[in-house]
């Protein structure tokens, strides 16, 4: 596995790119504090002062070659909708990913064409060998993006996640190299 950071990535109608500070205002206002990001990632409201601390971090971590936060935006405008985060498992070269994207701009295959993206980073520049993401079992928009991006389910994880509302089931899917060959 070697790293190369979080590097530009294009598709046909997003820039994924590194997040920077100066992003805190249009994250604040846009996907951040709506209750759907809120609930799945098991997150309380911010205010724009916790948005902005957030992000600094962020952006001093993104200056790391092994580390890889995204946010997703329109190609055309530059509009932030979302954002993805690689977590590297550097022993069995692995890495597993968390999105989430605008509920404004869910349904419009965005995500799917994010995650197919960088799955192709990952195995063609990364180099790993196990590409993996979970969803807590009620998320159906979410398997079925992993799906549309050649994943396979793997198995339940019970009571993996506490939400809000308590612990739930999660499914695991993955895509291994052997499976791209």
């Amino acid at each position: 596995m070697r790293h190369n950071g979080t590097k530009k990535l294009e598709t046909d109608r997003l820039l994924l790119r590194r997040i920077y500070k100066e992003d805190a205002i249009e994250i604040y206002n846009g996907f951040i504090n709506q209750e759907r990001f809120l609930y799945y990632l098991n997150k309380e409201k911010r205010t724009l002062e916790e948005e902005i601390s957030s992000l600094e971090m962020i952006d001093e971590k993104n200056k790391n070659e092994d580390y890889y936060n995204w946010v997703i935006t329109l190609k055309d405008t530059g509009k932030i909708i979302g954002m993805i985060v690689l977590k590297v498992e550097e022993v069995n070269e692995c890495v597993e990913a968390t999105y989430a994207i605008d509920e404004r701009y869910c349904n419009k295959g965005y995500m799917s064409e994010t995650l197919k993206r960088v799955i192709k980073y990952a195995f063609e520049e990364l180099l790993v060998n196990r590409f993996q993401t979970c969803c807590v079992v009620s998320n159906e928009a979410s398997r079925k993006v992993m799906e549309k991006c050649g994943m396979g389910l793997e198995g339940l994880l019970r009571s993996y996640v506490i939400l809000k509302d308590g612990y739930h089931d999660t499914y695991m899917y993955s895509i291994v190299r052997e499976d791209l060959e």
